[in-house]
């Protein structure tokens, strides 16, 4: 399989520089990509043209970007932990490939390309002022890897999410571009809202699960196209049954091998309880892939991807919490690297809620208690070690020792810390400081900080009782 030797590579001004009006400034990054798919599922091609408005800094010389498919070539190790190794390569490690046939734009002087692992840097010619905007375009072909991933393909699905290079969002504080490298454990996605088109080529018998809707189609392609998105994923099926469900002016599409059509009816049913919850979505569309995924679920703008093993009881558990994703996630953006508890807490608790709403009281009561028991007899197991199991909420991803590690710490006892705050205002109250978060930071991007803010605004001192929560060293129930 072919990889990418990494250079650099010196290209002349490819167009002049272009001036924004006013009202552009401060406007997203726009994409436009055409991906075209052979029949074999494992090959696709790739143009892309972003065009990036410098609302950054004066003089802007450099721009970054992440290219997670370097992360599935396996220069470096692997890209899933190893609890989730032999889910996601069932028949062992094999490498994806990728080779770039063009990288340049505008006042482009140089492009290099993953010299460091997933990072592509592109330094600019002359300084780019505040409010102007200049094009830079991508061309690549990518050979997938045989994996059960967020990237990849089986023989049910082409998984295709941050599968191009994608401006990395710009930490004001820093005075820079904040590159995240792809992580085992946890997600590495920081990035702020964007606008997208898509053109897909794929045989026409192929289910397509796309971020964006789809606005019609063009000499053999599909078109797809949405404004704000915080990624733009593709999921590919060849073959597949496609159920759906429909609330309050949401709707849920299942795309599965005809075991999960029941699904849509849980997901057209959170999209709307939340929605009520929290405030509505931009976006009124929501697909759920059921593949031979490695973990539970996972989330992207509009879709998730889900494990075809989850067992009935399990399901609408697992698709409440990733339909509560479209908040804490695409709607508001936080740091997933840095503060990872953030949005799966605010999900786990979302979850919860969602079933006390559907009067399943008791079933969110146990789910509570599921968190709380698996949280101290992870702490007691790590004593009889004599092992620290401090639990620490407030740890990057990269500090994890272990999935098992992250999972109790983000999905147990924060979302427990959560809970306990919840329980101060009530429940219902506690819905409406979210919707209060949501629609502060609707489209944007929020810190820890901002969301305890928001909080204590809410309420006085509810902000400040989440962290104390979160700090403690052991909940019972």
């Amino acid at each position: 399989m072919p990889l990418i030797i990494c250079i650099a590579i010196a290209l002349s001004p490819l167009t002049a520089l272009v001036s924004c009006t006013d009202d552009e400034v401060g406007g997203n990054c726009s994409y436009s990509l055409t991906v075209t798919a052979d029949a074999d599922a494992n090959s696709i091609s790739v143009d892309e043209s972003v065009t990036v408005v410098n609302t950054f800094e004066d003089g802007l010389t450099r721009l970054v970007f992440a290219f997670y498919p370097d992360s599935f070539t396996l220069k470096t190790p692997p890209p899933v932990d190893d609890m989730t190794l032999g889910a996601a390569y069932p028949y062992g490690l094999n490498a994806g490939g990728y080779t770039f046939l063009e990288a340049g734009g505008d006042d482009v002087k140089s492009v290099s390309l993953c010299e460091t692992p997933c990072k592509i840097v592109v330094e600019l010619s002359s300084p780019l002022s505040l409010g102007e905007k200049t094009d830079i375009r991508f061309s690549f072909d990518l050979v997938l890897p045989y994996c059960n991933a967020r990237y990849g393909y089986n023989p049910f699905s082409v998984n295709l999410t941050f599968f191009f290079p994608q401006l990395c969002r710009f930490d004001r504080g820093a005075g820079n571009f904040a590159f995240y490298d792809y992580v085992a454990t946890g997600d590495p996605f920081v990035f702020e809202v964007a606008d997208y088109s898509l053109s897909v080529g794929c045989p026409d018998d192929w289910t397509v699960a796309c971020s964006a809707p789809a606005v019609g189609s063009e000499n053999g392609k599909r078109l797809f196209s949405a404004d704000a998105l915080r990624d733009l994923s593709l999921i590919l099926v060849p073959e597949a049954e496609v159920s759906s469900a429909t609330a309050d002016g949401y709707t849920a599409y299942v795309i599965h091998d005809g075991s999960y059509d029941y699904a849509a009816r849980y997901a057209a049913d959170a999209l709307a309880l939340f929605s009520d919850a929290f405030g509505d979505l931009p976006v009124k569309e929501y697909f759920l892939v059921f593949t031979p995924f490695m973990t539970a679920g996972a989330e992207f703008s509009n879709l998730a991807l889900f494990s075809a093993s989850l067992s009935f009881a399990e399901t609408e558990n697992v698709v409440a919490h990733e339909v509560a994703h479209q908040w804490w996630y695409n709607l508001v953006g936080s740091d997933q690297v840095n503060a990872p508890w953030q949005d799966e807490a605010l999900a786990q608790w979302s979850a919860l809620y969602y079933f006390e709403k559907k009067d399943m009281k008791n079933y969110a009561d146990a789910l509570r208690e599921s968190w709380a028991s698996s949280y101290s007899s992870y702490v007691e197991s790590q004593r009889a070690l004599g092992e620290d199991a401090l639990c620490d909420v407030f740890r990057a991803t990269t500090e994890y020792r272990d999935f098992t590690d992250y999972c109790i710490t983000v999905y147990c006892k924060a979302a427990l810390a959560v809970c306990l705050c919840a329980d101060g205002v009530t429940h219902d109250a506690f819905s409406q400081a979210l919707s209060r978060y949501a629609s502060e930071h609707y489209l944007s991007f929020a810190s820890q900080n901002a969301l305890s803010d928001c909080l204590d605004g809410f309420s006085a001192g509810l902000g400040k009782m989440l962290i104390s929560s979160l700090s403690a060293s052991l909940y019972t129930g």
